[in-house]
């Protein structure tokens, strides 16, 4: 049986889709005592406010609805669960979910403003679309089975889903009603076998595919209609526990991960080297990366880490650590 490594904890921005930054960022569940709990921190890190859950979480998912509120899916606390959250915090509905999510899913915001869940353990074959109140529109079985997979919306609108420890290498795309609209053949199965990867949607419509167990060390970038467009290797090892981010002027930010968690590195989107450094402290497990200031281009916040690793800051509660470690970068650019 597969052990389970490590506590996800998520960080969602509460503020209207934006490269500004008065933003704020809200933290729910993680690893032991704070599974329960959320907090809001400003994007300078300093406490708002806090709660309690309405069910404890870890290795969940969330996502920020076109309402401006978050949505909190699953974890190994309470894997039959829902509940949505306003930008205060404050519980606007919960319920349970169609099929259980202990860990391993996503979560996915389409452009109907409903959110599809997919795989996760133990119902690693199964999908469900929720409205931005909760119910439940839609379920259904997936081509292939999923568990730390992607599932990347297409600007068509579509939903790209990749990988996954049962399904290293095949993709399937699906409507936004969930319904099959294409998967790969024997020909056209991913360049390679991915799982707890990374995936980015490039401002050209292709998909950056990055790294993840079975083949830690390369890239790939898929077409929309997912044939392959293009590979290459990393810098630095990617394995599991990094992050992807696209920056606001279309490069691809990838930083961390077990083998290199000290590590950035800068891809443009046709997947060239562009740079590369040293993080401040080493990152495992971190939050999502979020884009900055747009005068800024390239400045990312980094949160989080795993226990054992140096820390840059701390928080009013640890989230499976280094407690609260921050830092802000801008990579290749001065006097910003």
């Amino acid at each position: 049986m597969r052990q389970i490594r490590v506590a996800l904890l998520v960080a969602t921005f509460l503020a209207l889709p934006s490269l500004s930054w008065p933003n704020n960022n809200f933290i729910a569940g993680g690893e032991g005592a704070v599974s329960g709990f959320w907090e809001i921190r400003s994007s300078s890190g300093t406490f708002v406010s806090s709660g309690t859950l309405w069910a404890s979480r870890n290795a969940h998912c969330a996502v920020r609805l076109d309402n401006g509120n978050v949505f909190l899916a699953g974890g190994t606390a309470s894997g039959g669960t829902w509940e949505i959250r306003n930008s205060t915090g404050a519980l606007v509905n919960s319920g349970t979910l169609w099929a259980g999510r202990n860990f391993g899913h996503t979560c996915t915001v389409l452009n109907t403003g409903n959110v599809m869940i997919v795989g996760g353990e133990p119902h690693w074959g199964a999908w469900e679309i929720r409205n931005p109140s909760g119910g439940l529109v839609s379920s259904g079985q997936l081509w292939a089975n999923r568990l730390d997979h992607t599932a990347t919306r297409l600007t068509s609108g579509k939903i790209f889903v990749a990988g996954g420890s049962f399904s290293t290498g095949s993709w399937e795309i699906r409507n936004d009603d969930g319904s099959l609209f294409s998967t790969n053949t024997n020909d056209t199965q991913l360049w390679g076998g991915r799982y707890k990867h990374c995936a980015v949607l490039l401002s050209n419509g292709n998909v950056f595919l990055g790294g993840g167990l079975a083949t830690q060390g390369y890239w790939e970038i898929r077409r929309s209609d997912g044939s392959l467009l293009t590979f290459g290797p990393f810098w630095g090892t990617r394995d599991t526990k990094f992050t992807c981010n696209k920056l606001s002027n279309n490069n691809v930010f990838v930083a961390g991960g077990q083998y290199s968690p000290d590590t950035w590195e800068v891809r443009s989107q046709d997947g060239a080297f562009i740079s590369n450094g040293n993080l401040y402290a080493s990152r495992l497990c971190s939050a999502p990366l979020k884009s900055s200031h747009p005068g800024c281009l390239l400045r990312a916040v980094i949160c989080n880490g795993c226990p054992g690793q140096s820390d840059a800051g701390s928080t009013a509660a640890g989230r499976h650590g280094p407690y609260g470690g921050r830092e802000i970068l801008s990579p290749g650019l001065t006097g910003c």
